[in-house]
């Protein structure tokens, strides 16, 4: 007998489990019979080999939201996201005591303790940042940022009586193989000094596109460390206005805000859930259509590509076994994955209306194999942002409301047979 019927039947069920091992959805499959009105129990009593099922039913995988925010963990990274009053992200990294120096360090040919009045010569003395303090996030932040206002503020503490100069001679940055890369500064800045024994005198000093114009691009590509080689000294003989012991310090904390109002190159963002094809009744699914939904809320034209992979014994992502959007003939897939247009913008940039995309795509019985037998346990969404092929212009403001959403769901189809 050939039966087609709204009826919860166990081998229904078994493809569920097996197609993507997940608890039971539905408490209907869409099937029907050549006869009306069959209950479970009649179902059962049935005495026939020949029972034969076949239909579709539709799960939901994945909804998920993307945000820039989401990918600089603070426990990885010197790093951290701040949003301001206006909504604007920033990348903010602080550090404390960057470099300490003491005055016997500085002005090396002082005999210490050293009495009020002598008078202490010019010299110079120099130091390099601890590198690994300055850690920046770089999983996240692969492509290039180019940042319109970058800043960079030194904060000195300092307890030595002598005017002293500051100057940056060079900002390096470290990719992930530590290879370096360095920008030079030549302005000499002024740092206060205490005439009174036991004060301290804080100076303040920003180095900014105005002061260093190449800032703007010097964090491209996006460093996996940063460090500074400072110089510090004086030009002229001066009188020491108190007695000092020489172990009078000059503390320097740094604190580096980058605004997102910034050009983007192919910076990533993803997100992986978990998948199965596993399980003995895996035949019976004859193709599967995944059916996705988009929501680009960034005011820049974004992709996507959304990839099935294994996972390696430690339960890491390991080999990328196949990719969803691969049709190059499709005008709105490209070799970066599906494209999202633009959200809607209003007259100062700010979005207004997220871009909505929605397509399908078929997963043949090859594909199902293909996946199956190379154990495939992990769907990975890829986004990545290009202002380059934006028509919002050449720099963007990103707010701490902007989202990539997704949500993937799957219709298997299905056919089997009791025998």
């Amino acid at each position: 007998m050939y039966l087609k019927k709204n009826l919860l039947y166990k081998p229904a069920m078994k493809i569920l489990y097996s197609f993507l091992v997940i608890p039971v959805f539905f408490s209907l499959l869409i099937v029907s019979s050549c006869r009306k009105d069959f209950s479970l129990d009649e179902i059962n009593k049935l005495k026939t080999d020949s029972l034969h099922f076949e239909g579709s039913v539709a799960i939901p995988l994945v909804n998920t939201e993307l945000t820039l925010g989401n990918f600089i963990p603070a426990n990885d990274s010197s790093l951290w996201v701040e949003v301001d009053e206006n909504e604007m992200v920033h990348l903010r990294m602080y550090i404390d005591d960057l470099i300490i120096m003491q005055m016997n360090q500085i002005f090396t040919t002082v005999t210490y303790p050293a009495v009020s009045g002598i008078l202490i010569p010019a010299d110079t003395a120099a130091m390099q940042s601890d590198t690994s303090r300055m850690k920046v996030y770089s999983k996240m932040l692969s492509g290039k940022l180019f940042f319109k206002s970058p800043k960079i503020t030194f904060i000195i503490d300092n307890d030595i009586p002598v005017l002293t100069f500051f100057k940056m001679d060079t900002l390096t940055f470290h990719d992930a193989d530590l290879n370096a890369i360095s920008h030079t500064g030549h302005t000499e800045y002024v740092i206060g000094a205490p005439t009174i024994q036991g004060n301290t005198v804080q100076t303040d000093i920003v180095i900014d596109t105005v002061e260093m114009p190449i800032l703007s691009q010097v964090f491209s590509p996006v460093p996996k460390f940063v460090s500074f080689y400072l110089s510090m000294g004086n030009h002229s003989i001066q009188n020491l206005p108190f007695d000092v012991t020489g172990n009078e310090q000059m503390l320097i904390d740094v604190d580096i805000d980058l605004p997102l109002h910034a050009r983007l190159d192919t910076i990533l963002m993803s997100d992986t859930s978990d998948f199965n094809l596993s399980g003995d009744t895996y035949e019976e699914i004859k193709s599967a259509t995944l059916r996705i939904k988009f929501m680009n809320g960034f005011p820049i034209e974004a992709f996507s590509q959304i990839y099935f992979a294994d996972t390696t014994e430690t339960g890491e992502i390991g080999e990328y076994i196949d990719s969803v959007f691969t049709d190059l003939d499709d005008p709105y897939i490209y070799e970066d994955g599906w494209r999202m247009e633009s959200a809607e913008t209003n007259s100062l940039g700010i979005v207004t209306l997220p871009h909505e995309s929605r397509v399908e795509v078929f997963l043949d019985q090859a594909r199902l194999t293909n996946l199956r037998e190379r154990n495939a346990s992990k769907i990975i969404i890829v986004g990545k942002l290009n202002t380059w092929l934006s028509q919002t212009g050449f720099f963007i403001k990103i707010l701490g409301s902007y989202k990539m959403g997704i949500k993937i769901a799957v219709k298997a189809d299905f056919e089997t047979s009791t025998n």
